[in-house]
């Protein structure tokens, strides 16, 4: 079929056809047809579909361009989520990613009149972060992510908790502080002996017991063990108390000085013993939040595990022969020491240290990082630690890549977190 001729109708139907996207103000949203010129677009509206879909959207109108501005909206934070995470980008260069789709829904069908006005809504809503200079409107992604707000959440009550314990212990001291400032302030009465003076007449006491009180066991019955009579006198007769008689010049009247300081050590003694109980439960409180502190620690700094391929930094060892080796992890020592097993250098020759069996702390080693995509790593930090993903891209400028765990993408995860798996 020969070609048609330059100039003419058709020519330039096609030429205008091989250019792709079409002019924005010939798009009809409603019937979702592309016009080539002001002449299509003038004979689509007056066309029978156009006017049938037109009196659909007059019946309702605001609930339809509710529905396009939130596909539109939906496919702009997708965009913006999947390919730049948290990174600050400029508005415009994720509205063109947006409509390179051929289906995309257009933004004179929303209820923005312009992108600027879009990039307010999603400051006033908290769905980005926007900030507009002298280049145009820059917008950052907010993550929302929920093991990221349990992760925060969870950092915020042991944080509370922290500053809770902390209060707890500088009030009790305050309190301890007090205590003692009292007792040492406090103005004790002091008590003297019985003062007389020469001239005052000398007080006598008798006492006499009571003939009543005596007790006679005369005519009792005598008392025998289980073992055996009691061959002993028995006390029939006996006046019990009445040589007991008090002399009161001689009598003994307790010394208050002496009373005062039992009673200073008795006081000293109870506050010695509750000092001492109040600290072994401070001892025991300090000593399970230590656990439970290093146990949080170990498990955020350590990233080794079995089957990784690791590279040895450490200059010192063997005279600098293992510096820059690769080597996979066999089996773990400890949270952060393990055994590796020296790999071939990548010119696929071994040599006479391939093979070699080292143990070795993790700070003397560095993760390895594929060189391309598609290739299965084993995440080594944060939330989704411990689980295999698939490299999708690596960005080696900012030292991050994109990864697949089953049907979840990560973004921007650091070369630091991930390794890749032997």
């Amino acid at each position: 079929m020969p070609k048609a001729e330059k100039g003419s109708v058709k020519d330039i139907g096609k030429r205008i056809k091989s250019k792709g996207l079409q002019k924005l103000k010939f798009w009809c949203q409603m019937c979702e047809k592309q016009c080539r010129d002001a002449n299509g677009f003038k004979c689509h509206l007056q066309s029978e579909s156009h006017l049938r879909q037109m009196k659909i959207f007059s019946e309702n109108a605001s609930g339809i361009m509710d529905s396009y501005s939130k596909e539109f909206e939906k496919c702009f934070m997708d965009t913006l989520r999947m390919r730049h995470g948290t990174t600050k980008m400029m508005a415009n260069r994720v509205y063109q990613e947006v409509i390179q789709d051929k289906h995309h829904i257009h933004m004179n069908s929303t209820i923005w009149a312009s992108l600027s006005d879009f990039c307010k809504y999603l400051g006033k809503t908290g769905k980005c972060v926007v900030e507009e200079t002298e280049r145009g409107w820059f917008v950052t992604y907010i993550e929302r992510d929920v093991a990221k707000l349990q992760r925060d959440e969870a950092l915020q009550r042991r944080l509370q908790a922290e500053q809770a314990a902390e209060k707890a212990a500088l009030e009790q001291m305050e309190r301890q502080r007090r205590n003692q400032a009292e007792l040492a302030s406090a103005k004790m009465e002091e008590v003297t002996g019985l003062q007389r003076k020469d001239d005052d007449p000398v007080i006598k006491v008798a006492l006499q017991t009571n003939n009543a009180t005596k007790l006679k066991r005369k005519g009792a019955p005598k008392l025998t063990l289980g073992f055996g009579d009691d061959d002993e006198d028995d006390h029939d007769g006996r006046d019990f108390g009445a040589d007991k008689k008090i002399n009161p010049d001689t009598a003994q009247i307790p010394d208050p000085d002496a009373m005062l300081e039992q009673s200073k050590r008795a006081a000293a003694e109870r506050q010695a013993i509750e000092t001492k109980k109040r600290q072994a439960e401070e001892a025991i409180e300090k000593q399970k939040f230590k656990k439970t502190r290093t146990k949080e620690k170990v498990d955020e700094e350590t990233w080794l595990y079995k089957g990784i391929v690791v590279r040895i930094i450490n200059q010192e060892l063997a005279g600098g022969k293992y510096f820059r080796r690769k080597a996979v992890v066999d089996r773990l020592v400890s949270s952060f020491t393990a055994e590796l097993t020296v790999l071939e250098p990548k010119e696929g020759k071994g040599d006479e240290i391939t093979g070699d069996v080292l143990k070795m702390d993790q700070e003397d080693l560095e993760t390895v990082v594929p060189k391309q995509s598609g290739v299965k790593v084993r995440i080594l930090r944060g939330p989704h630690r411990g689980e295999k993903a698939k490299v999708k891209s690596i960005d080696k400028a900012n030292f991050t890549a994109r990864l697949k765990v089953d049907d979840t993408y990560l973004e921007n995860i650091d070369f630091a977190d991930f390794a890749q798996i032997d």
